[in-house]
């Protein structure tokens, strides 16, 4: 298990690192579709669960994301990152909530974690960056 949060914490890191030279407002949008595309993936692994996970709870779920992923893109910059760094927590509280259990046999048990993990380094990087 704490194999799958240093997964999570060095692709996280790769990505804070790809965000640093940017400037603020491509940053912004480098993130905001970060949070659509890691929403997305939930999508995914209902299509191919044949059932096991609700399409629906993972649509809902998306349009959350997608909803705060464009709140980072149209708000003033400082509601923007906010916005942004909230969907971040809030995937990986997702995660957890909706996915901790590990039953379901298209969602690898490595998964949970790692996202988590990933999601919440990289809101924390937002927080210090941005809004700091």
């Amino acid at each position: 298990m704490i194999r799958d949060y240093l997964l999570g914490l060095a692709l996280a890191g790769i990505t804070c690192a790809a965000l640093w030279p940017l400037p603020a407002e491509q940053a912004r949008g480098a993130v905001a579709i970060l949070l659509t595309l890691i929403a997305a993936v939930y999508i995914g692994f209902a299509l191919a669960s044949h059932g096991q996970l609700s399409l629906r709870r993972q649509v809902a779920g998306c349009a959350v994301f997608v909803a705060l992923a464009l709140a980072g893109l149209w708000m003033d910059p400082t509601s923007a990152w906010v916005a942004l760094a909230a969907g971040l927590v809030l995937h990986g509280v997702w995660d957890f909530l909706h996915h901790g259990e590990h039953g379901h046999a298209v969602v690898p048990a490595w998964y949970v974690p790692a996202c988590a993990a990933y999601d919440w380094l990289v809101a924390a990087f937002v927080v210090w960056r941005y809004l700091m």
